[in-house]
């Protein structure tokens, strides 16, 4: 029995550290959503809160993992003896909820973010296909001034005989 006590104590201290990270993919989040909103979009900045972010949702997943795994080995004393453990599952639904509602705000937030990054990304390859665009018309250039210069020297070669 104080096994399955210890158990139910290991179910909430899991959720506490969910509930800590998916605060922190928030936080990644609403970054995310500043970077996409500047007037500059600044790829470095973006890189780091995506490296970040995956660090965190690698973390989530340990954590689901490891609440599935204790909470198969609880579940049925906590069912079979739910006047015992009333105040923890209490508890349990309560961060159960909250780590819900942020999954839910950070779902809506990535939609929006998903539309305003595609923009800057586009607008980024637009840029690379200006200076790309910029840069062969500049070679073309040099190319055609040194074959005008070529024909001039020749032709005051041949002037000269």
């Amino acid at each position: 029995m104080a096994q399955n006590d210890n158990y139910v104590d290991i179910l909430v201290d899991i959720l506490d550290k969910q509930l800590t990270v998916l605060e922190e993919v928030l936080r990644i989040t609403k970054q995310q959503e500043e970077i996409a909103n500047a007037s500059a979009f600044d790829e470095q900045a973006f890189d780091e809160t995506l490296m970040h972010k995956d660090v965190c949702i690698a973390k989530l997943n340990e954590y689901d993992n490891a609440f599935v795994s204790v909470y198969d080995r609880v579940k049925n004393a906590v069912k079979g003896d739910t006047e015992k453990y009333a105040d923890k599952i209490s508890v349990i639904q309560t961060l159960i909820r909250r780590c819900t509602d942020l999954g839910n705000e950070i779902s809506t937030l990535e939609v929006r973010n998903k539309d305003k990054i595609a923009i800057c990304f586009t607008n980024k390859k637009q840029e690379y296909s200006a200076k790309q665009t910029a840069a062969t018309v500049a070679n073309k250039y040099n190319t055609t001034m040194k074959n005008v210069n070529l024909m001039g020297e020749r032709y005051r070669f041949n002037q000269d005989k």
